[in-house]
């Protein structure tokens, strides 16, 4: 077997990389588990402060809590840790066009409401994963640990995806705070989002492909 240059190796990791929304029943072993969660304490932040802190459900913790953020939603009980605003400009084109390749994969025709709703409420099932990591920082955080925070959720997500597990980030679990908090226990974190893992459904991956990204000029600029 030929090995792969260093840079290609992580093209393809970082490339490689899909929001998965099917997943097998079986768990990630224990073992796998912590060897993915260890790796990603690696993620910087700004002064070492690391500021992340991390619940992950699984089992029967995971059923319980499913079935909560299903309730929540269907009474309508929003209750975010941090200000909810709707996008405006490029960034609401850009979650538009996501949503549309979302729900083409997902087999949900343009207009059917009903199909959204079920798609809605799979996301808060985890779409099957059986396991979910809910990421938070202290009441306290200002917006430099908030960032902290994306990028540990970034290296996370590399470090399952290196291990050959699949996961979806779900900015929709951090809307119902409450219901986390009715399962889990009370916290004195700010709960920001969550991420549903495991191992794919076969052709599941194939399935999501890539959202779209903006042209490197729309979003970088060399100064020199």
């Amino acid at each position: 077997m030929t090995s792969l240059e260093p840079s290609l190796v992580a093209e393809r990791l970082i490339r490689g990389r899909r929001a998965v929304r099917a997943y097998r029943p079986d768990p990630v072993p224990d073992t796998v588990l912590t060897a993915i969660f260890d790796l990603a304490t690696a993620a910087p932040s700004n002064g070492n402060t690391q500021p992340w802190s991390v619940d992950v459900v699984s089992a029967g913790a995971r059923e319980r809590l499913g079935e909560a953020l299903v309730q929540a939603a269907e009474e309508g009980k929003l209750t975010p840790d941090f200000p909810v605003r709707p996008y405006e400009g490029a960034a609401a084109e850009r979650c538009a066009e996501a949503a549309a390749v979302k729900y083409e994969a997902l087999g949900v025709a343009r207009g059917d409401r009903a199909g959204r709703r079920r798609a809605f409420l799979a996301g808060l099932r985890f779409y099957g994963a059986p396991h979910v990591a809910l990421l938070s920082v202290p009441m306290d955080a200002d917006e430099r640990m908030t960032a902290d925070l994306g990028i540990y959720a970034q290296t996370l997500m590399l470090a399952m995806t290196a291990h050959g597990v699949a996961s979806c980030p779900q900015g929709v679990l951090g809307l119902y705070a409450d219901a986390v908090r009715s399962v889990l226990g009370p916290s004195t974190e700010k709960l920001l989002f969550g991420i549903s893992f495991g191992y794919p459904a076969p052709g599941a991956v194939a399935a999501m492909p890539h959202v779209p990204r903006a042209p490197l000029g729309e979003t970088t600029r060399f100064h020199r």
